[in-house]
This record gives structure tokens, C-alpha cells and sequence, in this order.
């Protein structure tokens, strides 16, 4: 016959079984969402509309995003300075007088709020561009 369990092995059972769930929370990236491929994060460019004004190698009315990416390759805090600028908006961080660029004038980028982008798509679409996974999804 089978007995209850104790309790007390009960909780201690469902607390190690809740921290290693969280523990591959945080080894995955933390966000609980499933990892999007590069060509699925490429498709929500096109979606969100940041296509409008942004393409790969061209100038628009924003910078392309290889020039964002070289811009910031070599700067650690990158990700987090890109997802804000995109979060809060952003005007005047690509200005040069000198600059013949059609993102040489001075342009705002309006403020995108998480009805249009969760974080989990922005922190991808900022991956993506800084990793320069648009060469992944070239030519196919």
C-alpha cells in the first residue's frame, strides 16, 4: 500500500525542481520565449516596419544596419544602448554635417513601445543586426 507523502520531501522536491527550471531559464537568455532563427528575426523587420526606413547595406532614412554594426562592434554595452535607443527613440546620433548620407540629415527615430515590439523581438532584432546575422539569411 502506498503511503502520503512527507511533505516536507514534497516542498523540498518542488523548490529543487523550480530553481533548475530557472536555472535554464537564465542559461537560455532568461526571456521563458522560445529562441527565434535569424530568418524568423529577419521576417520581423519586415513586419514591424523598421524595413521603411533601414536595409541591410543602403542608406535610407536610417542608417543601414551594417553600419550600425560596425559602428558598434567593438562597444560592450552595444545590445543594451541600441534596445533603448529603439525603446525611448533616438535623434541626432548619426548627424554629420559632412556627412552626404541620406541618414546625414537630421532624422528621429520615434519611440517604439512593447504594443508594436515586446522586448523579447527587440532584444532579437538588436541581436541580429549587431551579430550581422543578415549574412545567414542572404541569398536563399
Amino acid at each position: 500500500m502506498l503511503k502520503a507523502a512527507n511533505p516536507r520531501y514534497l516542498a523540498l522536491a518542488v523548490l529543487v525542481l523550480a530553481l533548475a527550471y530557472a536555472g535554464f531559464l537564465w542559461l537560455r537568455g532568461g526571456s521563458g520565449e522560445p529562441a527565434l532563427s535569424p530568418e524568423a528575426v529577419q521576417g520581423l523587420f519586415l513586419k514591424k516596419g523598421c524595413t521603411n526606413c533601414h536595409d541591410i547595406r543602403n542608406p535610407l532614412v536610417g542608417p543601414p544596419f551594417e553600419a550600425i554594426a560596425r559602428r558598434y562592434q567593438d562597444d560592450p554595452a552595444a545590445e543594451q544602448k541600441l534596445f533603448e535607443s529603439v525603446r525611448r527613440g533616438s535623434q541626432g546620433k548619426w548627424y554629420d554635417p559632412r556627412s552626404t548620407t541620406t541618414y546625414g540629415i537630421r532624422r528621429v527615430m520615434p519611440a517604439q513601445d512593447r504594443k508594436k515590439i515586446s522586448d523579447a523581438e527587440l532584444r532579437a532584432m538588436v541581436r541580429w543586426i549587431l551579430k550581422r546575422e543578415w549574412r545567414l539569411t542572404e541569398g536563399r
